[in-house]
């Protein structure tokens, strides 16, 4: 998994209106504009911030994600994926 790409993206969303307008009208698209793996992009995609932090990546990062509500991260789903590390 790589971290560093991962947490690019989280900075992407937080700093770049463009981009993060784009993340939320189309994720899809966003990722692929991104070199992902399939891996990545199917754990981003499906909002699982329990496995990327299990990976490695920072939570306190991937909590842009539910600021801005992406992903299907909203903060309650956040905590709890984060706090059960699954994604349902």
């Amino acid at each position: 998994m790589n971290i560093y790409l991962i947490h690019t993206l989280c900075r992407r969303i937080l700093h770049d209106k463009d981009f993060r307008k784009l993340v939320q009208r189309s994720p899809e698209s966003a990722v692929m504009s991104m070199p992902f793996s399939e891996d990545e992009r199917a754990a981003l995609l499906s909002g699982d911030v329990g496995r990327l932090n299990r990976e490695g990546a920072s939570g306190f990062l991937l909590l842009i994600l539910s600021r801005f509500e992406v992903f299907g991260l909203t903060l309650p789903v956040f905590n709890r994926r984060m706090r059960t590390g699954s994604p349902e």
